[in-house]
């Protein structure tokens, strides 16, 4: 059994009521996500389940506060410190109002306990969800990467290697950081000729109506995007009527043959941007439709949905070492992306039909 909080208490729902207003975020993403399906989830992690012992608290609540931490952007320390101070989180958690916080460092032991896997099936089934809201369609879907930069002191590392002869360290400087990061997953890569970065690269797969991610994939930062559209595509839903195929939309740094003729065999219809040199026939003329031209300008969606991460939810540097690590925040990060755009589409639903 898992620790039982006191959270439907008179004294505790009254308040809560009286509180916190109907409108909050975190009672129309409540309203809008089924957050209970995460202890059925977690339990093989659980090895000791159900046996004497302490018991520990249950992983939907702590799910939820590495949820908060990264939908407020703050550390593990700072969301202990204001779920004890906010209702709304207590409330959101499951918590009674005077039942403290977990300490955070039974997140971090949370966090190592379920691992990647865990993490992407939770997102998954948040994903399922919107599906079955019909949130999700078939029309549109667009690929792209953003960088992330390792949490290492590049500045430190270049200062150590400096004191050393060029016979030990070669002259090949990223390949002296690879060697003695502190974070050994990390690889220097570049977005573009002018811009290098040293880290991880996220790559998605968002619903062109929606915004909604659908998959999630990390990558050492040299990993090429080209690479990444099958993993992508593979478990994504295409249309069924070959006469409206699902249009795949990506950047010039996609655009290879074997792309185009790999987004065709799963029967979706390719929009990567062309480059300009290209010499195939069939690309070239395709570059002169309307709707290629219609279709490339919807890719902005997925740049803001990069953008909102960067801005408010840490995407920009990883929180941790390591690339499983970084994979279960890029999996928070999409997780919380979806969430507040489910409650915006939920919400547009309901106005439109009030």
């Amino acid at each position: 059994m898992f620790k039982q909080s006191n959270k439907n208490s008179l004294f505790g729902n009254y308040l809560y009521e009286r509180v916190i207003p109907k409108d909050n975020f975190l009672k129309q993403l409540s309203e809008a996500i089924d957050f209970s399906f995460i202890n059925g989830i977690c339990l093989d992690k659980y090895e000791n389940y159900g046996k004497a012992g302490n018991r520990p608290y249950e992983p939907e609540i702590l799910f939820k506060i590495l949820f908060l931490s990264f939908l407020y952007d703050v550390s593990l320390r700072e969301i202990e410190e204001q779920i004890n101070d906010r209702l709304s989180f207590k409330w959101f958690m499951g918590l009674a109002v005077d039942d403290p916080a977990p300490d955070h460092s039974t997140l971090t032991v949370f966090r190592d306990r379920l691992e990647e896997e865990t993490f992407q099936d939770i997102f998954n089934n948040i994903v399922s969800q919107a599906k079955v809201k019909q949130l999700v369609h078939d029309r549109l879907k667009i690929i792209d990467s953003t960088a992330m930069r390792a949490n290492v002191d590049l500045s430190r590392l270049a200062r150590k290697n400096s004191g050393r002869d060029k016979k030990e360290s070669g002259d090949d400087k990223d390949n002296y950081i690879d060697k003695t990061s502190p974070d050994s997953d990390a690889r220097f890569g570049r977005k573009s000729s002018q811009k290098q970065f040293y880290g991880y690269k996220k790559h998605i797969i968002i619903d062109g109506d929606s915004e909604i991610i659908e998959q999630v994939i990390t990558t050492p930062g040299n990993i090429k995007d080209e690479q990444i559209v099958k993993p992508l595509i593979a478990e994504v839903e295409m249309s069924t009527d070959l006469r409206k195929r699902t249009k795949i939309l990506a950047d010039k740094g996609y655009d290879t043959n074997a792309n185009h003729e790999l987004i065709e065999e799963y029967q979706g219809k390719s929009f990567i941007i062309i480059k300009k040199n290209r010499t195939v026939k069939k690309l070239k003329n395709r570059m002169k439709t309307m709707i290629y031209r219609r279709t490339i300008k919807e890719r902005y969606k997925i740049e803001r949905r990069f953008a909102d991460g960067k801005t408010n939810h840490g995407l920009g540097k990883c929180k941790w070492l390591g690339i499983w690590k970084t994979a279960i925040q890029n999996y928070l990060t999409a997780t919380v992306l979806n969430c507040k755009r489910i409650v915006t589409l939920i919400a547009a639903q309901i106005n439109s039909s009030a």
